[in-house]
């Protein structure tokens, strides 16, 4: 009777323990989390896809509508096209004393760049340093930007257009915006918000606030919205071949 409570149990165990280990072989394993991504290797991946730019659409908004006066009129809206590094197409919707809002044109490729005052009007040439926005070179300016921004935070997500991003915040000094746009006055304080795509870390949207000139009003707010890597259209006017 005692061997049997025993060879009983045993059998029992060995029972159990054979049952543990099927189930144990038949379970799917833990998967393992990803490694949650830092505001640093973010920033680090964004730079790359910036740098990668070839092309892009891009759109500008002066939002509070206090930035300096652009050849003598009130801008209102930049769009255009770019081919990096060197090339832009841009229309500039400004607002013209006595005579209501014009479109300007602006194109740009290599050491040439013409501009005519509307529509209609003939093409003129444009010394290349007077040309407003570097826009052709976004991509590395503003990787080149992203390491010296201080007091960098993440806002965390946000959504818009349709798309989910990761917003930064950080702030740098007007002089360190010279290269994207024209002639800047240093000394001024400058607040940068960028929006990158969750997914694939580009540039969706940046945001400009603070006085890149002198005449600008304070607080001066400037939307930059971005489609990069598409079909872009950019062509010097004809009499670029003889200029």
């Amino acid at each position: 009777m005692h061997r049997s409570r025993i060879r009983g149990i045993a059998v029992a165990v060995t029972i159990t323990l054979l049952v543990a280990l099927a189930a144990s072989c038949g379970s799917e394993p833990e998967p393992i989390a990803e490694p949650e991504l830092t505001t640093e290797d973010l920033l680090a991946s964004a730079g790359e896809q910036l740098a990668a730019i070839t092309t892009a659409k891009f759109s500008m908004v002066d939002e509070t509508r206090s930035g300096q006066m652009f050849f003598g009129t009130t801008l209102k809206t930049v769009e255009g096209d770019i081919r990096s590094p060197e090339a832009a197409r841009m229309l500039v919707d400004v607002e013209a004393p006595g005579m209501g809002f014009v479109q300007l044109e602006i194109v740009a490729a290599g050491d040439k760049a013409f501009m005519k005052f509307s529509r209609d009007a003939p093409w003129l040439p444009l010394p290349p340093e007077q040309v407003p926005f570097n826009f052709g070179g976004i991509g590395t300016i503003l990787s080149d930007i992203l390491p010296l921004m201080t007091n960098v935070t993440n806002a965390g997500k946000e959504s818009f257009d349709g798309f989910d991003t990761i917003r930064i915040n950080g702030d740098v000094q007007s002089e360190q915006m010279s290269g994207l746009i024209s002639s800047v006055d240093s000394g001024h304080p400058i607040n940068l918000s960028f929006w990158f795509d969750e997914t694939d870390h580009r540039l969706r949207q940046l945001r400009i606030v603070g006085q890149l000139f002198d005449m600008d009003g304070p607080g001066t707010s400037r939307l930059v919205n971005m489609d990069i890597n598409v079909p872009v259209d950019i062509q010097l006017p004809d009499m670029a071949a003889g200029s």
